[in-house]
């Protein structure tokens, strides 16, 4: 219950983050950016995770639910402060002619790279937080 709790609190950290970068966009633009950033992080931090507990037997289905679950409720919403913000201030900067749109789609495709990076260090993370909370988890029972 406690990480959902943290997790809720991120997500709206993320999300007033996402709201004051994003202040040359409109308010429909604002809310579209944030639900879409949520979702699309939501993903792919699922996807890592699945990678990250490949090979990890739980002797549970309940346990494996958990190991499962916790890191995703943990990193998603940090996922979505690593690149949500930042892309709704280069869309301010793109809209306020600051930016053009080469440079746009170059600041993304660097911002991409260091995402995949992130997540490549995310996966071998999250494998050992998995075994680590599983260890926890079975310990309890």
């Amino acid at each position: 219950m406690l990480v959902i709790l943290i997790s809720l609190v991120i997500y709206v950290v993320a999300g007033i983050m996402i709201y004051h970068n994003a202040y040359n966009l409109e308010q429909n633009k604002k809310v579209t950016l944030i639900i879409c950033g949520f979702i699309v992080n939501l993903i792919i931090t699922f996807i890592i995770v699945s990678i990250g507990v490949a090979g990890i037997n739980a002797y549970n289905n309940n346990y494996a639910f958990i190991v499962k679950i916790t890191p995703i409720l943990i990193f998603a919403p940090i996922n979505v402060i690593i690149t949500i913000p930042y892309i709704a201030n280069l869309l301010n900067k793109y809209k306020a002619n600051k930016i053009d749109s080469n440079n746009l789609k170059r600041r993304i495709i660097i911002l991409a790279i260091l995402f995949i990076v992130i997540a490549i260090f995310e996966i071998s993370y999250i494998k050992e937080f998995q075994i680590g909370l599983l260890q926890n988890v079975e310990k309890i029972k």
